[in-house]
């Protein structure tokens, strides 16, 4: 239990650093942090082959804290309810066996018994898992065919050029898939789906956006992140650094396909429509184009905001980093907390003397090294059984610190980005039935939500599940008047349609034109109208309205 704990101790401090980094560096592009998240994940890798290589490094801690780690079974909470008298405990301390730190063996060594078991068998299914995602990318390249539409053909070769990629990338199409999808290194693979073939004005960006995975080995990156998460799974800063990881590749391709000239409208408006059928389990051993709507709100917003800066990550800013996280987890691993020898050959029995004989009149006992409570009982077979504790110590002290972690974490971002009390009870006055955290108000208040503007969006009548409802409408611009300016022209659907109208650039007069032209209205005919409106003269030319009017 002690390896675990020490392992958890370590992976928190790399996971935390990474995430509190990403959070400082909100201002640079996204390949920029990206970096950052993978060099996280790459020290979370290496840490525990570092620990067992490297020489170790011992941390002087107080007495009160070696005095907790040498001897947890003085912890009133763990010593079975008993009478023996401190003489007796006394006299048994001259006949039963010592336990020192020596015999208890160094800080970090492999876990024995059940412990071993309950830590690989959650590993080993995790990598059995990503295995079998893997299998499936072999079975769906041999079941597909090798793609010869010259347009498709041309738009590789043009993305190819543009990015300075040399060597050749396998262009295939399968009906096994809803979704494009890429993945490979040496002979990296793009697979596109039936519907996607069909889409042949899209070509470009669609494999702009995988080549640009390509370029940068985001799958390579993927299946380290599926490790980091495999070794750490304990650790829910690893689960949530590989989340954000996958994030910012996503941004970063997305940076790309901007960067090739492809117009941000457009591009958008593509990543609604994926997202509407991508394939989740696919995405576990590869990289679509959009990979679930959780991030599309995220990914619709920056594509959209021109502001951003959107270049690649600089040789200096790769060494910088990659330096500064050598540096920092080599000593960690190293690092040992724990007691000495020294310590424990002079600790007594005077604690565990006072915790068994409370209230006793005899005399103190004579000093000797800690022992099990266990061991006492064996010496005194007339002494009540030891009661089977729920929990030990050793546990109970890693459950406080990973639940002080993540409050560490939480309330850090919540002040980087200015959450108050008052902010957090203005939100849960304007949707009292919708429960709120602190992250969920430190994402709120970084999209520039406001009471008001929940109250708002409350009261038009939409249904709204969660404050992530309300974040993803204020990130791409969706208000009380644009939902009314959009229902006046015709249009009337949930909050997810008209996230994704706002997304695309959808207007009221759109949906006007879309009336006047007799077709049905919908999300999908709308994307189609407002594609086709700016390649063709407006039947309309009055000027769209502002849809916060």
């Amino acid at each position: 239990m002690t390896v675990l704990l020490g392992l958890v101790l370590k992976s928190l401090v790399i996971a935390g650093i990474t995430l509190l980094l990403l959070r400082l560096t909100r201002g640079r592009s996204a390949a920029e942090r990206s970096l950052i998240a993978h060099l996280g994940l790459a020290g979370l890798v290496i840490l525990p082959l570092a620990t067992l290589l490297l020489p170790s490094m011992p941390l002087p801690v107080p007495e009160f804290v070696q005095s907790r780690l040498e001897a947890p079974a003085t912890d009133s909470a763990a010593l079975p309810s008993t009478t023996l008298p401190a003489r007796q405990v006394a006299a048994l301390s001259t006949t039963m066996p010592v336990a020192t730190a020596a015999d208890a063996g160094p800080w970090f060594t492999l876990p024995e018994g059940w412990e071993r078991f309950a830590y690989a068998l959650p590993v080993l299914a995790l990598l059995l898992l990503t295995a079998v995602a893997l299998l499936r990318l072999v079975r769906l390249r041999a079941g597909a065919e090798v793609l010869v539409d010259p347009v498709w053909l041309s738009a590789l070769a043009h993305a190819q050029r543009r990015m300075g990629m040399k060597s050749g990338t396998a262009l295939l199409v399968s009906d096994a898939l809803p979704s494009p999808i890429s993945w490979g290194l040496a002979r990296p693979t793009i697979l596109l789906s039936a519907d996607a073939l069909a889409a042949t004005d899209e070509a470009e960006a669609i494999i702009a956006h995988e080549l640009a995975h390509v370029s940068a080995l985001d799958w390579a990156k993927l299946m380290l992140a599926r490790v980091a998460t495999a070794i750490h799974w304990f650790n829910p800063l690893a689960w949530r650094l590989a989340r954000e990881a996958h994030q910012l590749r996503e941004e970063a391709a997305d940076d790309a396909v901007l960067a090739a000239n492809i117009d941000a409208p457009d591009y958008a408006q593509l990543l609604v429509r994926v997202a509407r059928h991508e394939a989740r389990g696919l995405l576990l051993g590869a990289h679509g184009v959009a990979p679930g709507k959780g991030s599309l709100k995220r990914r619709v917003g920056r594509v959209l905001d021109a502001t951003l800066p959107r270049g690649r990550a600089q040789g200096s800013w790769v060494a910088g980093f990659g330096a500064g996280m050598l540096v920092m987890a080599a000593p960690l691993a190293a690092l040992t907390v724990g007691a000495t020898e020294r310590h424990a050959e002079t600790r007594t029995t005077v604690a565990e003397s006072a915790s068994l004989g409370a209230g006793t009149t005899d005399t103190p006992a004579t000093p000797a090294r800690a022992r099990p409570v266990a061991a006492v009982h064996a010496a005194d077979p007339a002494a009540p059984a030891p009661a089977a504790t729920p929990a030990s110590p050793q546990d109970r002290r890693a459950d406080r610190e990973d639940h002080q972690n993540r409050e560490l974490d939480a309330i850090i971002g919540a002040k980087a980005v200015g959450v108050t009390p008052d902010y957090i009870e203005g939100l849960r006055r304007a949707a009292p039935q919708l429960g709120i955290s602190l992250d969920t108000a430190t994402g709120a208040r970084a999209l520039g939500v406001t009471p008001e503007y929940v109250q708002a969006m409350m009261a038009t009548g939409l249904r709204i599940r969660s404050f992530d409802d309300i974040m993803g409408a204020r990130a791409v611009g969706v208000d009380p008047r644009y939902v009314r300016s959009i229902n006046a022209a015709g249009f009337r659907g949930d909050l997810d349609d008209y996230i994704a109208l706002a997304g695309m650039g959808v207007t009221s007069d759109d949906v006007r034109r879309l009336k006047r032209a007799g077709m049905p209205v919908g999300v999908d005919s709308l994307a189609l109208i407002k594609h086709g409106g700016r390649r063709g003269p407006d039947p309309d030319p009055s000027p769209d309205p502002d849809p916060n009017d």
